[in-house]
């Protein structure tokens, strides 16, 4: 691919690429209304000179699957297990049951689970390595003061390592009871919408969802049984400016994925400063334009991810390129005025 730059600007429901001395236009209602537009493919088709139309490449392709079980309805979290190789955990967004179902890679759903807990606006869904799922109540458009996080032992489904072997459906249990639960609330009582949850030596942690495009902020919470609520600490400032939808650390802590409605960010966890220098770290970015991706954690090979209409996205690690262009690839530059369409959808969320 010959090494170029491009920059990318969305108003008005307008798609405007400039490079190669050439600016070109396309209208995105019908991307957005489709919910389903891959913008990284679309941008180097659209400035070839600069991208690579001649030339083939055997970069793997993003694969797509659906949940099958229609209480699936609103996927707006999802989790690798660490104990069921092949196992996904997710559940539903707000309205719906206090349920976590059980599914694999390709969507095929294997067991549900009622938790002992109200389903106020559940985001997301997290693990660590003893044992526990957590379950992000964090979302927040109705400016509560105070959210929570809560912890039970994961399921055993007791189910072999080979994804294939898997039952259609596994019986279901008596309601899962809390083993822990964290009330949050918010630094100098200023609310805020998240949607991203993941666990870290210790502690947990949740991402501000920004519909303003401003940038996105990293706080964390003590995992520490608590006797009163606590409030969320600042880590830092995360240089992404879309709204975010998700977030996963990988098992071995190395790297951590961001959703957001325009793509997926992967961040190479520094071997100084961890998470704090995230601030000034240059992910590599897989550019996809989907309203509803709400979920979003590790695989095999790459990043799976959910969408509200139960779809189910698959990223190989090769979808992903550096922004700044040291590896070949286009830069693209999206603005702050780049999330003002994708807010207009996530607005009502």
């Amino acid at each position: 691919m010959t090494k170029g730059n491009c920059k990318l600007k969305i108003a008005n429901w307008k798609l405007q690429i400039e490079g190669d001395g050439r600016t070109r236009s396309f209208n995105l209602q019908f991307a957005i209304c489709n919910l389903q537009f891959a913008i990284l493919p679309f941008i180097l088709s659209a400035v070839s000179p600069i991208a690579h139309a001649d030339t083939p490449t055997t970069q793997p392709a993003i694969t797509f699957s659906r949940i099958d079980h229609p209480a699936i309805r609103e996927s707006s979290g999802i989790v690798a297990s660490r104990k069921h190789p092949g196992v996904f955990w997710t559940h539903n967004d707000s309205g719906n049951g206090p349920s976590i179902y059980a599914i694999t890679r390709e969507g095929k759903f294997l067991a549900e689970y009622t938790v002992r807990a109200t389903n106020i606006d559940w985001e997301d869904i997290a693990i660590d390595d003893a044992g526990h799922l957590y379950i992000g109540e964090i979302g927040n458009n109705a400016r509560r003061k105070q959210i929570a996080v809560h912890q039970i032992d994961e399921p055993d489904v007791g189910l072999t390592p080979a994804p294939a072997t898997l039952p259609a459906t596994l019986p279901a249990t008596e309601p899962i009871k809390l083993t822990g639960s964290w009330q949050l609330r918010f630094p100098g009582g200023n609310p805020f919408d998240s949607e991203s949850l993941f666990i870290h030596d210790g502690n947990g942690y949740v991402i501000s969802k920004r519909l303003d495009g401003g940038e996105a902020k990293l706080y964390r919470f003590s995992l520490k049984p608590q006797s009163a609520p606590k409030v969320l600490e600042e880590v830092t400032t995360l240089p992404i400016r879309a709204p975010v939808t998700a977030a996963d650390l990988s098992a071995d802590a190395r790297q951590l994925v961001v959703c957001t409605p325009i793509g997926l960010h992967l961040f190479d966890l520094p071997k100084d400063g961890g998470l704090t220098a995230l601030g000034k770290a240059t992910p590599r970015v897989a550019w996809y334009l989907n309203p509803v991706m709400e979920g979003a954690c590790f695989a095999p090979g790459g990043v799976f991810t959910t969408c509200e209409t139960r779809q189910v996205i698959f990223f190989p690690v090769e979808t992903f390129t550096r922004q700044d262009g040291s590896d070949g690839s286009v830069t693209v530059t999206v603005t702050a005025t780049a999330t003002a369409t994708v807010a207009a959808t996530q607005q009502a969320k």
